[in-house]
């Protein structure tokens, strides 16, 4: 199922553990000039698989799923269950592993603490710990935080908590999530560190990491900013409304109406809309990743492009090698390119085709080769 080309991108933002769409207030506000901005009630769910189920329930089409701590959870189970639907996969302040060993009893505790005393007695055990060390006592940011607890009620946490406690084991299928993935988290996250984000990035073929300085495990009300400027820039909005000041400044100033931006002579512009474009060419590119799916092109070439959609025009490029027109319908060379590990080619003869020379042409023009 794939987005026509005038309708806006959808994003899907899935909130973590007794959380709402109060969470993710800035980023929507970052968002919705670009985007149309669906957010996840996970109040009444006990699942991490029925989350990722009524998320993508919101809508339909191709959609960017991204979640914060249990919310990224139930992101990573959406791309397990749909991956022909999601486009991009964010994932902030989160984790991978199954239960741990004693950790029923440790969640078990807190349980009994909002059934007993209620959820402001939670919030003033729970929330310390998920900021950063240093804003323990920044009631600016605590209070908000504390009000949105108190929104939900100890039976909503119950749910939540037996839906963690019940999580598959994220790591099984990491390397299956070929979509572009942004992987983010706070610098002094206590929670869930940097370290283990490390291990996701490292384990998603085509995985970026974000560390946002100065936060914790709530890195987006803690950071705002920070974390709605990665979103922005990892998504392709930010050359929409802006264009860089010169380096130093540290500002940013309005693109004019007429201006366009920087680019290679000869090159087409691998720009939001040629990447949305080309999302198929990328999609199964990436696919080549695996060793079944590079025998499945070998045997069968055709068929496996069927497999992605690839319109007659993305087909015709592909099967004839023409990476020129590859790159011109949206291809990204970084993805395309393995392509040519299963049928070998050198990279300048890939340049060459490009930029519309012939071989020798391109060497001796280009590369200054005799």
């Amino acid at each position: 199922m794939h987005r026509a080309m005038s309708e806006r991108p959808k994003i899907i933002l899935l909130p973590g553990l007794l959380c709402d769409a109060g969470i993710w207030a800035a980023q929507v506000e970052a968002l919705k000039p670009h985007a149309d901005v669906f957010v996840a009630d996970f109040s009444q769910l006990d699942s991490i698989e029925g989350m990722a189920r009524a998320a993508l329930a919101l809508t339909d089409g191709p959609v960017t799923a991204v979640g914060h701590s249990m919310g990224a959870r139930a992101a990573m189970e959406m791309a397990r269950i749909a991956p022909e639907r999601i486009e991009r996969l964010g994932l902030i302040d989160t984790g991978i592993h199954p239960r741990r060993e004693g950790e029923e009893l440790t969640r078990q505790v807190l349980v009994d603490l909002a059934y007993a005393e209620g959820m402001g007695a939670l919030a003033e055990r729970w929330l310390p710990p998920m900021v950063h060390e240093g804003r323990t006592g920044d009631r600016a940011l605590l209070d908000p935080l504390k009000d949105m607890v108190m929104r939900a009620t100890p039976e909503q946490h119950h749910r939540q908590i037996r839906a963690l406690l019940g999580r598959p084991d994220a790591r099984i299928h990491l390397s299956e999530i070929t979509c572009p993935t942004l992987v983010m988290v706070g610098r002094q996250d206590r929670w869930s560190p940097p370290a283990q984000h490390e291990e996701i990035a490292a384990a998603i073929p085509n995985a970026e990491l974000v560390i946002i300085e100065n936060s914790g495990h709530m890195s987006l009300v803690e950071q705002p900013e920070q974390v709605s400027g990665a979103l922005l820039r990892w998504l392709g909005f930010e050359h929409e409304t802006v264009s860089a000041a010169p380096r130093g400044t540290g500002e940013l100033k309005p693109m004019a109406k007429n201006e366009t931006p920087d680019r290679i002579p000869d090159t087409p512009l691998f720009d939001r809309k040629r990447a949305l474009q080309g999302y198929r060419i990328n999609k199964m590119a990436m696919g080549l990743g695996k060793p079944e799916n590079r025998e499945a092109f070998r045997q069968n070439e055709s068929a496996y492009l069927d497999r992605f959609g690839l319109t007659p025009e993305e087909k015709e490029a592909v099967m004839s090698r023409n990476w020129r027109e590859m790159v011109r319908l949206g291809g990204n060379l970084f993805f395309i390119l393995k392509i040519s590990a299963i049928d070998p080619v050198r990279i300048t003869e890939i340049g060459a085709h490009q930029a519309g020379m012939d071989h020798t042409d391109f060497l001796r023009d280009r590369l200054g080769k005799k």
